[in-house]
């Protein structure tokens, strides 16, 4: 598991004797390191992990007995006297210093003795000297891409790059890409940037993703790296799985994949809230007011026909439904306390006391419905929306409340332009707490959910932080 040592023995430095109690004489004593520690060949198991070879300092007293701490980066971790410690909290350290790229980190090492007979204590410490790690992990490219029946089949073509987000690809190692249907069975193989840039005579020969048995047809599973056609065989989405796209996902990191089938709903049909308890209350149904005096309601992610909104309404204070900013004619009312669409007569819509409230309006079945919330509800200084676009900072890129007369839920952001990204909301600043989904223009997203898969485009994107539902529209 250890090769020989890579460095000399460094003697122990002078002893540093506790006052109390007689000063104990010590021998020659020293340390060193020992080869390269690789993860990828120490077993899962395998429970302490030898850092150092140590000869013990002698003492003229047999009572005394030596306790060893090493020094890691200045981070302590207790060693027993054959100069192991406790291979999780080894690898731990180093993931969390330097990343789970599997390369070689050289720590800074010193080893502390203590000489103890229950009376008196002598610290010794050795000079510095190197531990050298790889953690555990494997390789994953800097890109990757798809090649298949939807791209017929074309070798070097960069149309379906899979996307992680952007940074290290070790930090963000779920790599999606969107795939349009073609109407027959898909196949396809993923492969990566390596791949891509070898000669073309070589292109066939060399490594890709797939299966790891010939004839699979699993939506999810685990997925093998190796070379085409005799490690890595081809994917294949059945024609019978009824869809007009597929979104692919490649954790390169556990080394998994899923295909969701997805079906295209067309553009959600937005309606709006307006009145003297929305926005800032100024009833302007102009578009410009949109996320002013106007907040839109959100598209069910399944069904674009239904639009539902959660937020603070106080007892009294009117509002209304329109369809069309800057347009009256097409509106829900109420009148003689039922809710009532396109009726000239018709009065502003209110709540019989303060609180949360759920409303839906189904426009397929023409029904409007409004009902107490009863959910948690949490109140938010600021959203940001931190993403690969902007290093993922949770502090940057605020969001507008969109609330100004009363309690705040809904947020805006306009004319945000993206390449492709990936992104989440996050509250108050930092991550504790954050909004994810896999689901894009539009999903509800859930505490430390998957990143969002944004598409290149310009957007107004709003998100309510009560459901945690976004959609972003588009310009």
């Amino acid at each position: 598991m250890l090769t020989s040592c890579t460095e000399d023995f460094k003697n122990w430095a002078e002893p540093q004797s506790n006052p109390q109690g007689e000063v104990v004489s010590f021998g020659s004593g020293s340390v060193a390191s020992v080869g390269v520690i690789d993860f990828a060949e120490i077993a899962d198991t395998v429970e302490m992990v030898k850092v150092c070879d140590i000869t013990a300092p002698s003492t003229t007293d047999p009572a005394y007995t030596p306790v060893y701490t090493i020094y890691l980066n200045g981070q302590p971790f207790a060693m027993d006297e054959e100069g192991k410690i406790n291979a999780d909290d080894l690898l731990a350290y180093v993931i969390s210093a330097y990343g789970q790229a599997p390369e070689v980190r050289h720590l800074t090492a010193k080893v502390k003795s203590v000489m103890d007979d229950g009376t008196t204590a002598t610290t010794i410490w050795s000079e510095e000297f190197t531990v050298s790690v790889i953690p555990d992990a494997p390789v994953i490219s800097s890109a990757y891409y798809y090649i298949g029946t939807s791209n017929g089949w074309t070798p070097f073509d960069p149309t379906y790059k899979l996307d992680n987000g952007g940074g290290d690809v070790y930090a963000n190692p779920v790599f999606t890409v969107i795939i349009p249907a073609t109407g027959e069975d898909n196949w396809f193989k993923i492969y990566p940037q390596e791949t891509m840039e070898v000669a073309e005579g070589d292109f066939w020969s060399s490594n890709f993703i797939g299966y790891a048995v010939n004839g699979e047809n699993g939506m999810s599973g685990d997925f093998v790296e190796g070379v085409n056609d005799q490690v890595a065989f081809s994917f294949k989405i059945p024609a019978d799985i009824e869809a007009d796209k597929y979104r692919l996902t490649f954790d390169m990191m556990e080394r998994t994949f899923t295909i969701e089938p997805l079906k295209d709903l067309g553009t959600p049909d937005l309606w709006y809230l307006v009145g003297s308890c929305i926005g800032d209350g100024s009833w302007g149904n102009a578009a410009g007011n949109v996320g002013v005096a106007l907040i839109p309601m959100y598209p069910q992610v399944d069904n674009y026909s239904i639009n539902t909104y959660v937020g603070y309404f106080p007892a009294g204070q009117g509002f209304k439904l329109i369809h069309t900013p800057g347009n009256w004619d097409e509106q829900w009312g109420q009148k003689d306390g039922i809710f009532v669409k396109n009726d000239g007569g018709s009065s502003d819509i209110t709540v019989p006391e303060d609180g949360y409230y759920q409303i839906t309006y189904d426009m397929e079945k023409d029904v409007l419905t409004i009902m107490k919330y009863t959910g948690t509800v949490n109140i938010y200084d600021m959203i940001g929306m931190p993403g690969g676009y902007q290093g993922w900072s949770p502090e940057a890129t605020l969001m507008s409340g969109m609330s100004t007369t009363h309690e705040n839920h809904d947020w805006i952001m306009k004319g945000a332009t993206y390449d492709a990204t990936e992104l989440k909301f996050a509250a108050n600043g930092s991550w504790d707490i954050n909004w994810g989904a896999a689901t894009f223009p539009l999903g509800i997203g859930e505490q430390n959910g998957p990143n969002i898969p944004v598409e290149a485009g310009t957007y107004d994107v709003i998100f309510n932080d009560i459901l945690g539902e976004y959609y972003f529209i588009a310009k």
